[in-house]
């Protein structure tokens, strides 16, 4: 899928990523590639459990993951959620922060995550509420619409609020808290202040999603300092600026033409840029 075919996100996809602080992009991935995608981690999986690179938490959860298989690298700019990830962040001098796999096997009485909002510890506020800098897109590889496979839980609008999101006594998910309940193929895209948690997995099956973080090249990236030369030979112009390619020295804060490939296609397809 090329980049060229993405039409603009429409009024109604901006107005609710804004309201809500996420979108679902339905059908971002055809049925075709989701089951070569869970061909690959078949394959890979057991080398991925063994893996230093994975978090020590329940279920497998491994990054970066775009050094695996260029089937993980082709996602980094998909044509149905790439532009989209772009045009919300509002700028092009952008990178690749994360990305990583998470498998959650069955168990009703744990979660892989509790609730949190993404961005690093500790991360600098105004009047209380992050800044909006980073996103991260997810790719769901499993069908979640209708069993309890343990999806993506959002307080919608928690990005607006300041500290946590109201939390009644006893309870264990925050006021106003949904369940996203996905096709296979689905995506989500949300920004780092919205509230999420993974919801626990009641199924027999193990849920499979990709995490694609994207963000202000004035931030420290979470997976990499310099990716290896093969795999940036593998990327476009676009591609190697978002794992960490400049041409000048100043290129992250001060870029030329250069360092940015993503300038030209940006203001191409959205103009000057609308967050100065």
């Amino acid at each position: 899928m090329t980049l060229s075919a993405i039409q603009q996100p429409t009024p109604e996809q901006l107005e609710a990523f804004d309201r809500d602080g996420y979108l679902v992009v339905e059908e971002a991935l055809p049925a075709d590639k989701v089951a070569d995608l869970l061909l690959v981690i078949g394959q890979l999986q057991q080398r991925l459990q063994d893996s230093p690179h994975r978090r020590k938490i329940f279920g497998l959860d491994v990054r970066p993951l775009i050094t695996e298989d260029d089937a993980f690298l082709e996602l980094m700019e998909w044509s149905t959620t790439f532009p989209l990830a772009v045009r919300f962040l509002g700028h092009w001098n952008l990178q690749l922060t994360t990305s990583h796999l998470i498998m959650v096997p069955p168990n009703p009485e744990q979660r892989n995550t509790g609730w949190h909002d993404d961005g690093g510890k500790p991360f600098f506020h105004v009047n209380g509420i992050k800044p909006f800098m980073n996103l991260k897109v997810g790719f769901f590889l499993t069908d979640l619409l209708q069993q309890d496979m343990g999806s993506l839980m959002v307080v919608p609008g928690s990005h607006r609020v300041a500290g946590r999101p109201a939390w009644e006594e006893g309870a264990r998910d925050p006021r106003d808290a949904v369940e996203l309940k996905l096709h296979a193929g689905s995506a989500v895209i949300f920004q780092q202040g919205v509230w999420h948690a993974g919801a626990p997995n009641l199924s027999d099956e193990t849920r499979i999603v990709l995490y694609y973080g994207y963000g202000s090249r004035l931030l420290r990236p979470i997976d990499y300092d310099n990716m290896p030369a093969d795999l940036l030979d593998k990327c476009t112009p676009i591609g190697r600026q978002l794992l960490g390619e400049k041409s000048t020295h100043l290129g992250y804060y001060i870029p030329t033409d250069e360092d940015v490939p993503l300038k030209s296609w940006y203001v191409e397809r959205f103009g000057e840029a609308v967050r100065e």
